[in-house]
């Protein structure tokens, strides 16, 4: 069978989403401590393959386990078990065809700046201390409304064949001593959304000078900004049809 969950996660201590040699993962921490309640390995497969460093409210993931599972036994025990950075919640069977990957919708991510210094933020927010221009940085952002080739916001090492995103949804709002700019889309490439928000940043300061529909018109990673810190970035949501 086979079985859905959300993990939530500070990923500060963690070298991403995905196994990777020399450094420890969510994916790995997960299959661990489930192969311990369930007395069988297993392996977890998630939405998107978050960077070292950035952190997950709602990722979507599923494993195949032959046997039925208590859902809320299983996500007590997981998280006996699991590190105060992890947890898991919403354990259920889905149809053997979903895809944490392949059968997401959206996805969702908050990108969280401070505007001083703030030591109960410095593991979740970007201090972004010297003078911006917030109001020019918000009339920047409609230009990312719809299907556009993010080249332009894709680093280096991206997998995917085509540079194409669908964003549905994305702005700039306050909240309590951050701005939180927000992005949500069918899918995203590598580094996308940290290059956007390292690019706004900068135009904001003045020191970038075509505005974000030029470089995303033009698909040139030369003409972006400064990549954005990953410890700012939290993936919020997977949306699905099925769950």
């Amino acid at each position: 069978m086979r079985y859905f969950c959300r993990v939530a996660y500070d990923g500060t201590p963690f070298g991403g989403w995905q196994r990777q040699p020399g450094a420890r993962s969510i994916q790995q921490l997960l299959d661990e401590k489930a192969a311990i309640v369930l007395r069988r390995s297993v392996s977890f497969t998630g939405a998107g393959r978050t960077d070292a460093g950035v952190h997950a409210r709602a990722q979507g993931a599923h494993f195949d386990y032959d046997g039925a599972i208590d859902g809320r036994r299983f996500t007590a025990s997981m998280n006996a078990l699991l590190p105060e950075e992890v947890a898991i919640d919403n354990v259920k069977s889905v149809v053997p065809s979903f895809h944490a990957r392949f059968s997401a919708l959206r996805r969702r991510y908050r990108y969280y700046l401070c505007r001083r210094k703030s030591p109960l933020l410095t593991r979740h927010a970007w201090p972004v201390s010297y003078h911006v221009d917030w109001g020019k940085i918000m009339t920047q952002v409609p230009a990312l409304l719809g299907a556009h080739d993010f080249s332009a916001f894709c680093a280096s090492g991206n997998g995917s064949a085509t540079a194409v995103c669908i964003v549905s949804a994305a702005g700039i709002e306050r909240e309590g001593e951050c701005m939180v700019f927000f992005i949500e889309a069918d899918r995203f490439v590598y580094k996308m959304v940290r290059s956007i928000v390292g690019t706004l940043i900068d135009i904001g300061r003045g020191k970038r000078p075509l505005t974000l529909k030029e470089v995303l018109d033009r698909g040139e990673r030369a003409l972006a900004g400064t990549t954005a810190p990953p410890y700012g970035l939290v993936l919020e949501e997977v949306v699905y049809a099925e769950v």
